[in-house]
């Protein structure tokens, strides 16, 4: 497809172009925020885990949450949440996402975020005191995923 000035479209897989204009994007966002050219210095390129896990007696998962904390942007994002069915309903799932949100504090969050499916835990968050933001419907098709977010 040509298009004015003497260029054209090209519809490919290009790895290479793909990492050009990434880098490109990134140095355009660096010019224009000094917090995004911060956050790309080398130390700071990486995520900081946050992870709490709730074991029975004999050492049995029962129930976890893995986040990960951007201390530049104050952020601390709720990646994975899960509690045994067998003992839903015994708080474990409300104490394990408290303690990762102390954990992010002390880490300097303000915010936090996560998502879930229609199927898994909206009622849980908005009862943990998120809000949610955003609703993707259809993701995946027949279903919902909500975006939540709470102050820290």
């Amino acid at each position: 497809m040509d298009g004015a000035g003497g260029w054209e479209l090209q519809a490919r897989v290009d790895g290479g172009l793909e990492e050009e204009m990434t880098e490109r994007l990134v140095e355009y966002n660096k010019s224009r925020s000094e917090i995004v050219r911060r956050r790309f210095e080398p130390a700071n390129l990486r995520s900081e885990p946050v992870q709490v896990f709730a074991l029975a007696t004999d050492g049995a998962l029962i129930g976890g949450c893995a986040a990960r904390v951007e201390r530049l942007w104050h952020w601390l994002t709720i990646d994975t949440m899960w509690v045994d069915q067998q003992v839903r309903g015994r708080r474990i799932g409300l104490e394990l996402l408290r303690a990762v949100e102390d954990e992010g504090r002390q880490r300097g969050c303000r915010w936090a975020e996560v998502t879930t499916f229609d199927f898994q835990a909206p009622g849980f968050y908005l009862r943990a005191g998120y809000e949610e933001y955003a609703v993707k419907h259809d993701y995946p098709p027949g279903h919902s995923n909500h975006f939540f977010r709470k102050n820290l």
